[in-house]
């Protein structure tokens, strides 16, 4: 006897801009994610499922004025970062991520669940004492020739925090945020520098031409994350 799962409206999660998203996909990745090419609030969106809670997809989106193409392009050269459509995968200096263009969802994915931080969120919350120990959460997966884990950061209310998604294992039920309070400007670096072999706290970077450093990509969110709720 089959059984069929009933599908839920999923979180839909706004980044700062598309180049958040071609840093999302792309990135210090073996294989860039495949991207979706979608109308979603009356807005051209690029967006990727990277995670499923409560029976939910949690999908990341950008806001894009190209939504054609065929492929995502995105490039890091001397601290630029470039990331537009394209119809072909000619330049070898570029990384390319499939896009799927989708002429119409079903009806219970046009929507975006909402989410009251006030009963529950997504995410268990797991606050970390610096930025080393974060590091370590998000770099972990290196240490098996895999990408790390992408850092999310977001400001709730006056405080700014940067964390990553991770389950403990692949049958475990939960999924847990690990996240730090950072202090000082506002971040716009796209990376954080690591070094397993030094005794010093990681530090923010434009480049990826430091040898002998882990480089964990840096995602910006356009608000808050409606499915952390950090506490003191």
């Amino acid at each position: 006897m089959s059984i069929r799962l009933r599908l839920k409206a999923p979180w839909y999660i706004p980044l700062a801009d598309v180049k958040d998203f071609g840093r999302l996909v792309c990135a210090l990745e073996r294989a860039p994610l495949p991207s979706f090419s979608l109308r979603f609030g009356n807005r051209d969106v690029f967006a990727v499922q990277l995670d499923v809670i409560d029976g939910r997809p949690v999908i990341y989106y950008a806001q894009t004025d190209k939504p054609g193409g065929h492929y995502l392009a995105y490039r890091i050269s001397n601290g630029i970062e470039e990331v537009f459509s394209s119809d072909g995968v000619g330049n070898s200096t570029f990384v390319y991520s499939p896009l799927l263009h989708i002429e119409k969802l079903p009806p219970i994915l046009a929507k975006s669940a909402r989410v009251d931080k006030s009963k529950k969120a997504g995410y268990v919350p797991v606050k970390l004492k610096d930025l080393a120990s974060l590091a370590k959460v998000a770099a972990y997966k290196t240490l098996y020739d895999e990408p790390p884990l992408p850092l999310f950061y977001f400001r709730d209310g006056s405080k700014s925090c940067l964390g990553a998604t991770m389950s403990m294992n692949e049958n475990d039920s939960l999924s847990y945020f690990y996240y730090t309070v950072i202090d000082g400007h506002e971040l716009k670096e796209p990376f954080l520098r690591y070094s397993s072999q030094k005794a010093e706290q990681p530090t923010f970077a434009t480049r990826l031409d430091d040898h002998g450093n882990i480089y964990l990509k840096v995602i910006r969110l356009a608000g808050d994350h409606p499915l952390v709720k950090i506490y003191d």
